[in-house]
């Protein structure tokens, strides 16, 4: 129905006369109308799909510990070689990158902790500037 109030909106737009457009009474209905219905389409998807939901904090946490993309918070310390060497071994034998890692020995566990700890990997940080010597 949006859809269609749209195109209507369009054409009215199209056929009307500049400042004289005889069609502003149809725009002014479609827009209200689509507003209204898109506005119940809100109201009624919060209602029933999004209120009262949760995140299983210990299955995310899960995930994120035993994805391969957490090679990329060690890239900077181990290097691009041993974390690419690192995240083809955990996909092909179906473990975990710190695992791999501790097994290694490329860090210790307390080193590998502190760059694997989930909450810092996700705020904002400032890189400070390299100087090339260019």
């Amino acid at each position: 129905m949006v859809i269609g109030q749209d195109l209507t909106v369009t054409l009215c737009a199209e056929g009307g006369q500049l400042q004289l457009n005889a069609f502003e009474p149809t725009i002014g209905y479609c827009v209200l109308s689509s507003l209204r219905m898109l506005t119940a389409a809100v109201d009624t998807l919060t209602k029933r799909c999004v209120e009262g939901i949760e995140a299983d904090r210990e299955r995310c946490r899960a995930l994120v510990q035993g994805s391969i993309g957490l090679v990329t918070a060690l890239a900077p310390t181990l290097g691009y070689e041993a974390s690419s060497r690192v995240a083809q071994r955990a996909l092909k034998e179906n473990r975990s990158v710190a695992d791999l890692v501790l097994e290694e020995g490329l860090l210790t566990e307390a080193e590998l902790n502190k760059l694997l700890e989930l909450e810092a990997m996700i705020q904002p940080t400032r890189r400070q500037k390299v100087a090339t010597g260019m």
